[in-house]
């Protein structure tokens, strides 16, 4: 059988639906590629770039790297073209027999080729505030259309399906469930204390401290983790426990996104609060062991793949106790209403104080974490 792979976010690794795309195909070099002859469908030559990529060779595992001519700016004409006109002609050209989309987008392809299409969320349905323009309001009408008119569609939680049968009128019996895993990085056993502390002092990071790492858009509410945490320094006079954000300010280029410098100065917290930047994906796991704490305040997540990596490295965790990260969670982690920032303080205080408790919490985070894996994840899309 010829199967074909969009795998074009293995050129964006440091993203959700990149560290998804690196895990199946991943897996599919390690224990599938013999089975099949695969095509990867890519927009940049990113083998350089996923060391487990470098040995492709053989019929099994081809890679189709291209774009439009005169067009290399990565944006949403360039991804609606390459995803909707040029990828269903290589499709088509290549013979294949399936096609696996391993994120939504806008691609349809002929009937005599079976679609697969990977749904991660429908934030845009939950949250209209994100289609702020006309290009994005195109890109998720032409993509919801895509993901109709695929055979089978399948998702990152039981929450993300509750939302595709809600917002799309799809039939529950078309969509599935596939839960994913986390990378290689998080799997890195025996690794020492020098070591991590190299990578904290690579971004400034001394001492005692909670910590999250994500977006900073509205979502992600970063401005109630702020006022929680104010509220639980002054309240529980914790004065000798830092927080550390992780992650890149792009308020410049949206409103959607929190001018977090700016929130910290507003609320007195500019020696409490570190800002990290971009942070590597080889350097993550270092920040999650190292941590007191993780905390994810979000208000939604269609799977919640940071609080996975944080119960994979030992992290305590506390995390909203909304739409998927219950599921991901389960009783390895501490929950609170994502809205009632004195609860949040209440829990983060609740295990900072009690090393019983973090011990516990770290404990049944690792166990709960390896209910996740990536073998489960491609068996359950590839049938």
């Amino acid at each position: 059988m010829r199967i074909g792979i969009n795998a074009s976010f293995l050129r964006k690794i440091d993203t959700g639906i990149g560290q998804v795309t690196r895990g199946f195909v991943q897996e599919l070099v390690k224990n599938r590629a013999r089975e099949n002859e695969y095509f990867l469908y890519l927009e940049e030559d990113v083998l350089e770039k996923n060391d487990f990529l470098r040995n492709l060779k053989g019929r099994s595992l081809r890679k189709r790297v291209f774009l439009p001519p005169l067009w290399r700016r990565d944006d949403l004409a360039r991804k609606i073209w390459w995803e909707k006109f040029l990828l269903p002609r290589y499709v088509k050209k290549d013979r294949c027999d399936v096609f696996i989309s391993l994120y939504q987008c806008s691609t349809v392809l002929s009937q005599n080729i079976h679609h697969k299409m990977l749904v991660h969320d429908l934030i845009p349905k939950v949250f209209p505030e994100y289609l702020d323009n006309w290009r994005k309001k195109l890109y998720f009408f032409l993509s919801n259309q895509a993901i109709r008119r695929a055979d089978e569609i399948f998702t990152v939680s039981e929450w993300s399906k509750r939302d595709i049968r809600k917002y799309l009128g799809i039939a529950a019996e078309k969509i599935k469930v596939a839960y994913p895993s986390v990378g290689d990085e998080f799997f890195e056993k025996n690794v020492s204390h020098e070591k991590d502390n190299t990578v904290l002092e690579k971004y400034g990071i001394f001492g005692r401290y909670i910590f999250y790492v994500g977006g900073f858009d509205f979502r992600k509410n970063i401005v109630g983790l702020l006022r929680a945490y104010r509220r639980m320094i002054e309240k529980y006079e914790i004065n000798d426990v830092k927080l550390v954000l992780g992650g890149e300010d792009k308020s410049a280029y949206s409103p959607l996104f929190t001018n977090v410098k700016r929130e910290i100065e507003k609320l007195g917290l500019e020696d409490k609060v570190k800002l990290t930047g971009f942070i590597e994906q080889k350097d993550l796991p270092a920040l999650y062991r190292q941590c007191e704490l993780f905390v994810l305040p979000t208000l939604y997540e269609g799977f919640g793949l940071m609080a996975l990596e944080a119960m994979n490295s030992g992290a305590p965790a506390a995390v909203s106790k909304t739409s998927s990260l219950l599921e991901v969670g389960g009783d390895a982690v501490l929950y609170f209403d994502p809205y009632d920032e004195e609860e949040m303080g209440r829990v983060m205080k609740k295990i900072l104080q009690n090393p019983k408790l973090k011990y516990h919490l770290s404990e049944k985070g690792k166990e709960r974490a390896k209910k996740f894996s990536w073998q489960k994840f491609v068996e359950t899309i590839l049938g």
